[in-house]
């Protein structure tokens, strides 16, 4: 687990410098010429650690990455704070030394760049050699073990025991993540074609903001191109205007949509061009209807999966089939570096074969860009947002100042599709907004209950899909599932319980008990939260876990066996990692330890 609090001395260099009793012009000099390097290696350090919070994929790697630098920024700090113990400034007149921080800031910027390239799907892509990437790995581990070295920094001995053990995660997450891209198959090379013409209309998106490239048009539908159909049903004419029309070009079915609001057409061709996923709602171009410009759509037999849940019943084993090929849409536009900004069952459209394909992508914009200001959405989206985001909606500087939204947002969103597709019902319904934002921002989520079932299959498949949302919606955006390990779960749920072939696609509505309140006078709900009345989920006094500001505070009040508990409790951070090291190689305190490793030095 990466650190996410940075050592308060190493967040404001020039302060902490300025603060030190400098004895020496001398001194003072040498240390002029750090600055700008301590300045560049916090950025660094902040980025990659970024970086990791943000991961799609590769989670693991990123992790021992950030790991490592954050160690070397504790270092970076003590060195900092002890300036003025050294009245000749020390290391810090050396030539050598002043080189190996420049080689030091160099091996952070490779570390950034590599981290940067398998976090994400769009960056990822582009390598097909697990191998290759395992040994630009190890290469930047040596070298930034060596830049320690040279520096004199403290060595996280946790880092050098278990590197073996991080060398088997790194080949797993490498593993899943190409096993990904090579299930992608022959669609993979369309995709790529994709991402190329969608990177090309973005570059011109962002040239018309600056007056260097005027518009790109979008196809023009006459409109006795489309026709009615020949015998007319209920579901033709829907909400918002929308009515179904032939499209005689390609004598397919299409859904003709008023445009509420203006987009420009450079977007509306990138709409295309993601249409041409098969997961994603196709769109044909526009056209001109009772004096009104429409865009014309792909029809959807079934309209949207919340119509389809109100209608009906859906089958659990459909249920696996309809949420993997959403996540499948979703990886597809991670692969072209879009968000969707608001996953719900609303966007998610079914057609008449029942496939699903996501849409309405009007809050859709590139990961680069600036998060979509949803306004009125505010109050239609606020169900399934995640709780970074209800934060900077509260904070007029976070609105203003910050990118909050990442793809930990998206999962977030994700898994409270899941949630509503697994109930059949808009989560927090019936509640009032500021309610929400309170449950959700205190760590609460909806109930999750356990349902009554017929089949046994059902049941474990509710289970899968629990173990899902609970990943999903995480506190914590970093440890929120990454797409890699999202996508091959609901692959592999998808093969064990497949659609049976003589099932009904549809069951009638209400015919299951999806949470258990069916007659629930006669049967106690079940939860599938943990069953925390079992004696092994009760807290001890003892279970209690001590801050590592405590343990420090310990160990220098020379109760080094409480000092050392404290280290293990916390040993998932690098600075208890740091202590720990310590007291394996230096303390004599523990008759079990080496004799060579106690007599070292003393504490």
């Amino acid at each position: 687990m990466a650190l996410n609090k940075p050592d308060p001395t190493f967040s404001n260099f020039t302060a902490a410098l300025n603060t030190a009793t400098i004895s020496s012009n001398a001194v003072i000099d040498c240390v002029s010429l750090y600055i700008p390097i301590f300045e560049v290696v916090k950025r660094l350090v902040d980025e990659i650690h970024q970086i990791y919070e943000n991961a799609e994929c590769n989670k693991e790697i990123c992790s021992i990455m950030t790991d490592r630098v954050k160690t070397a920024e504790f270092s970076i700090g003590i060195m900092i704070r002890n300036i003025d113990n050294n009245s000749e400034g020390g290391d810090l007149r050396k030539k050598s030394y002043y080189n190996a921080f420049k080689r030091f800031e160099t091996a952070l910027i490779k570390i950034k760049d590599f981290t940067q390239n398998v976090s994400k799907l769009e960056g990822f892509k582009k390598f097909t050699n697990a191998k290759i990437i395992k040994a630009k790995y190890e290469t930047l581990i040596d070298e930034f073990d060596k830049c320690m070295k040279d520096l004199h920094f403290s060595i996280d001995i946790d880092a050098i025991i278990n590197r073996e053990n991080d060398a088997q995660k790194v080949d797993k997450a490498l593993n899943d993540a190409i096993q990904l891209l090579n299930n992608l198959g022959k669609d993979f090379k369309e995709i790529k074609e994709i991402v190329r013409d969608v990177g090309i209309m973005k570059a011109q998106i962002n040239d018309q903001k600056n007056n260097q490239t005027n518009e790109i048009q979008v196809e023009k539908i006459n409109e006795n191109d489309l026709e009615n159909p020949p015998s007319s049903k209920v579901g033709d004419v829907r909400e918002n205007g929308v009515v179904r029309k032939i499209y005689k070009k390609f004598s397919v079915d299409v859904a003709c949509k008023p445009e509420s609001k203006s987009k420009c057409e450079t977007q509306l061709a990138i709409l295309g061009l993601l249409g041409q996923s098969p997961h994603i709602l196709r769109f044909y171009g526009l056209t001109t209807l009772n004096n009104r410009r429409n865009m014309v759509n792909e029809w959807a037999e079934y309209g949207n999966l919340k119509e389809l849940y109100n209608r009906f019943d859906i089958p659990w084993t459909r249920k696996i089939q309809i949420i993997r090929e959403i996540c499948r849409g979703i990886l597809f536009l991670r692969t072209v570096n879009i968000f969707h900004h608001d996953l719900r069952c609303k966007n998610i459209f079914v057609l008449d074969n029942l496939n699903i394909k996501i849409g309405n992508f009007k809050c859709a914009r590139k990961e680069e860009a600036d998060t979509t200001s949803l306004g009125d959405l505010y109050l239609n989206v606020i169900n399934w947002m995640a709780p970074e985001l209800m934060e900077k909606y509260q904070d007029l500087n976070k609105r203003k100042n910050e990118k909050v939204y990442t793809f930990n947002c998206e999962m977030f969103s994700f898994g409270m599709l899941m949630w509503e597709l697994c109930y059949e019902k808009v989560p927090y319904d019936g509640w009032k907004m500021p309610q929400i934002v309170e449950h959700v921002l205190s760590g609460k989520r909806e109930d999750v209950l356990k349902g009554k079932f017929k089949h046994s299959d059902d049941l474990e498949i509710q289970k899968n899909f629990i173990s899902i949302i609970n990943k999903a919606w995480k506190q914590s955006p970093d440890l929120r599932i990454s797409i890699t390990e999202l996508y091959l779960k609901l692959e592999e749920f998808a093969g064990k319980y497949p659609v049976p072939p003589n099932a009904p696609p549809l069951l009638d509505n209400n015919e299951l008990d999806l949470d258990g309140k069916k007659n629930q006078h006669q049967v106690p709900i079940e939860s599938l939260y943990p069953e925390f009345d079992d004696p092994d989920e009760i807290i001890e006094e003892e279970d209690i876990i001590m801050s590592l500001e405590e343990g420090i505070k310990m160990h220098r009040n020379g109760d080094r066996e409480s000092a050392w508990k404290c280290f293990e409790q916390n040993s998932e951070l690098p600075l208890a990692k740091f202590w720990k090291g310590l007291f394996a190689v230096c303390s004599c305190w523990r008759s079990d330890w080496k004799t060579n490793e106690a007599e070292s030095c003393c504490l």
